[in-house]
Formats: structure tokens, C-alpha cells, sequence
């Protein structure tokens, strides 16, 4: 007599498929694979294009601040002084300056007179007077007339610095720390550009250097000439196209 097939005749239960799980495992690995295939693929193109990066720097040029159209000769005036230094003409020194600068570098034709005065009143109630600005500048035939403030003063900056040294007895770098002499220079410039057929402000701008030297005694007049060269580009850049760098990159197909 045959045994009933307990698996079939056990009622709620299903037969299962043993024979897939290899199937399964195989689909599994495939996929992996190709997966795996398609990324190293597409990192290709990626990898190659990155190489094809190039960055440069160009030189862009930059438009002046004030609208030069028509305007060539340049008038500057005194210099509004607020406190005399003692070892040199604060206003002739930069009126020199600012004429040589915007002749040589900038192309403009400096009028060679002495500098006129300026009336002495509030800088800010002289400039809304256009009245007085033309007339100037007919009488000096003029296109554009450059007049400012100035202060330059000296501050002690010595004080105690760490410094490293090798030492004489072994050869080893040491830090000691000692008492130095430093003197600092400091150029306050605030500048009006004012345009001569009528008369109105066009510009204004304010520079400031700031330079400290080791020691004392160090000459104030070349120390004032240094200051100008760290503001000339930006006070050039008010009346005359200039170039400045830019970072650009490029991509090569």
C-alpha cells in the first residue's frame, strides 16, 4: 500500500522552488557588473574633460570713473591743509605730484600756472558754488579742475617684538624678544573732481596710506611719496581708462 505524500496532502502549504535561488543569485552578480561597468564608463569623458580645464588671466580694461569725453586740460588748485607739516609744503608737494602722475601715466595736459587758492569757507558750501568753479575755469581755460583736502601726520609705533635668531653659542634658532623703533607715516587724501563748463562736482573720492618704517628719523617727504605710489592706481583710475586682471577659465572640446 503507498504512503500518502505528506508535502501534498498537508492542507495551507505550497511546494517550493528550490531550483531558483541560483537563478536569482546569478541576475544579482549581472546586474552588479554591468552597473559596475557603466559608472568606470561615464568617469571616462569626466576624467578628460577635467584635464581639458585651463584657467588664465587676462588683462580687462576698465573704464575711467568720471566721463573723459572732450575734457584734456586739468587744472589743479591748492590743497585744503588742515594742520602745516613741518618739514615740507604739504599742498605744493602734492600738487606736484598729482601733476607729473596724471601727465606721465595718464595722458592728460597739466596746466603749468601757480596753483590758485581756494576761498576759505566749508569745502562742501564752495562746491555747490558753480558759479565760482566756472568762472575759474575760463580763466584758466580749463576742462576739468582737481581740488582736496589733505592731512599728514606721524604716530610712534615701537614696542617690544618677538623675533627668532640663531645663537651664536649652539647653532639653534632661538626666539628672543627685544625693543624696536618703528615710525609710522599716515596720508589722509580726499579729492573733488569738478567739471569746468558748468561748473559742477563730477567726483569725489578719499584715499589713505599708511606706512611704518623701522627706526627714526626716516625722511617724511620720500615717506609722503610713498604713500601716493599705494593710492597713484586708484587716483589715476578716477580720470583714465586703467587695466586690471581677471580670472577666466576655458574649456577645451
Amino acid at each position: 500500500m503507498r504512503l500518502p505524500n505528506r508535502r501534498q496532502d498537508r492542507p495551507g502549504t505550497r511546494a517550493t522552488a528550490d531550483v531558483a535561488t541560483p537563478s536569482l543569485a546569478a541576475d544579482a552578480a549581472a546586474f552588479l557588473a554591468a552597473a559596475v561597468l557603466c559608472a568606470a564608463t561615464l568617469a571616462v569623458p569626466a576624467a578628460l574633460a577635467k584635464s581639458d580645464v585651463v584657467k588664465v588671466t587676462l588683462m580687462v580694461p576698465q573704464a575711467a570713473k568720471v566721463d573723459m569725453t572732450g575734457l584734456r586740460r586739468v587744472l589743479v588748485t591748492q590743497m585744503i591743509v588742515d594742520e602745516e607739516v613741518p618739514d615740507f609744503d604739504l599742498s605744493h608737494e602734492l600738487v606736484g605730484v598729482l601733476r607729473h602722475d596724471l601727465k606721465e601715466k595718464a595722458g592728460l595736459e597739466m596746466i603749468e600756472v601757480e596753483p590758485p587758492a581756494l576761498p576759505e569757507q566749508p569745502i562742501r558750501d564752495l562746491l555747490a558754488n558753480t558759479g565760482f568753479w566756472h568762472r575759474m575755469a575760463e580763466t584758466y581755460h580749463a576742462d576739468l579742475i582737481i581740488a582736496g583736502e589733505a592731512s599728514f601726520k606721524t604716530a610712534d609705533r615701537s614696542g617690544y617684538v618677538q623675533t627668532d635668531e640663531i645663537s651664536p653659542m649652539t647653532g639653534q634658532r632661538i626666539r628672543r624678544t627685544r625693543f624696536v623703533d618703528r615710525e609710522a607715516f599716515l596720508l589722509d587724501l580726499r579729492l573733488f573732481i569738478v567739471r569746468g563748463a558748468g561748473g559742477d562736482l563730477a567726483w569725489e573720492d578719499h584715499f589713505s596710506g599708511d606706512k611704518t618704517y623701522n627706526g627714526k628719523g626716516y625722511d617724511r617727504l620720500s615717506g609722503l611719496f610713498d604713500m601716493y605710489e599705494q593710492m597713484g592706481d586708484d587716483i589715476r583710475s578716477i580720470v583714465a581708462t586703467r587695466e586690471r586682471q581677471v580670472q577666466r577659465t576655458l574649456f577645451n572640446e
